[in-house]
């Protein structure tokens, strides 16, 4: 019928733009993309993600764990001893106890020596380390020629090592990947051997002389070097040092006697046994004392360590 409502089975939907039945339609792709940003940026700027570290834990460098460990090594080196009172000393040699008679003495000595030690330490605290070092100095061949007015004419020629044991404290550090440096500082105990041979004569009766001498005392060490790794356990190194030895005197066997070294208040110096050095003493009014020796020496060394 006109005007029914069965005439219009369809209405005609009304404007979207004013109608209630508008449909949902989706944000375009860009807006869909800037809004996820905003819900993600504080996710990115603030929580923590173990798979990227921040800047402020970027790893550092570290000591290797293999230089906290026992070390062990060895050394050789080679040096020269300064010129002290104990070379001075010897120019007053002399086979005659009386003053009154003519001494000339010539004495030979290079004071070149070569030394050879081992060392174990052991890291204590930051790059600080502790240890031991024990070993030898071989000294250069000496000797001396005397003639006096008697006549009489005496040649020596002497042999000298020393012994020593030292407890050392160094600090290290890296100069670059390749090298490190390191210096120490120490003292201890040490040990010198004296030995003597030769002979004298006075043109008509010939005398051989032997001796066997020796004395305790301190030494002091000062080292520097530098030390580059080989493997994970082995490094080499190149240094100088500068030692000072005191030995108080010189005692032991001259000519089979028990005998040491005397130097008079004249400067005259003569191997005495006991008895006889008091002898001198009141004969010639003057007093003695015994050879000692202070002494400084430096050079140069290479070694091996080795990292357990």
């Amino acid at each position: 019928m006109p005007g029914s409502i069965k005439d219009f089975p369809n209405r005609a939907k009304q404007p979207l733009l004013f109608g209630s039945e508008m449909p949902y339609t989706r944000l375009p792709k860009r807006f869909r993309t800037l809004f996820s940003g905003l819900l993600l940026f504080p996710t990115l700027i603030f929580a923590e993600d173990a798979s990227i570290p921040k800047f402020k834990e970027l790893p550092q460098e570290r000591v290797s764990p293999a230089e906290d460990k026992w070390e062990f090594g060895a050394r050789f080196g080679a040096g020269i001893r300064g010129m002290d009172r104990f070379d001075h000393n010897l120019g007053g040699f002399t086979s005659s106890l009386d003053p009154t008679v003519f001494t000339v003495t010539k004495v030979r000595n290079e004071r070149t020596m070569t030394q050879g030690e081992i060392l174990i330490r052991n890291r204590f605290s930051g790059n600080f380390k502790v240890g031991v070092i024990g070993g030898f100095h071989y000294f250069q061949n000496f000797g001396l020629t005397n003639i006096t007015g008697d006549p009489f004419y005496t040649k020596l020629h002497f042999g000298m090592e020393s012994l020593y044991l030292l407890a050392m404290v160094w600090q290290d550090g890296r100069i670059n990947r390749y090298l490190n440096w390191e210096a120490g500082f120490g003292g201890g105990y040490t040990k010198a051997l004296w030995v003597s041979g030769g002979y004298a004569t006075n043109g008509k009766d010939y005398y051989i002389q032997n001796g066997n001498l020796s004395g305790s005392g301190i030494e002091f060490r000062l080292e520097g070097s530098v030390s580059t790794p080989v493997t994970n356990h082995v490094t080499l190194s190149a240094g100088v040092f500068l030692s000072w030895i005191n030995i108080a005197s010189f005692d032991g066997s001259f000519n089979g006697s028990t005998s040491s070294v005397y130097i008079r208040q004249d400067g005259r110096v003569s191997p005495l046994t006991e008895s006889a050095n008091q002898q001198n003493i009141l004969l010639s009014q003057q007093y003695s004392r015994k050879l000692d020796m202070q002494s400084a020496y430096g050079g140069i060394f290479f070694g091996v360590n080795y990292r357990l």
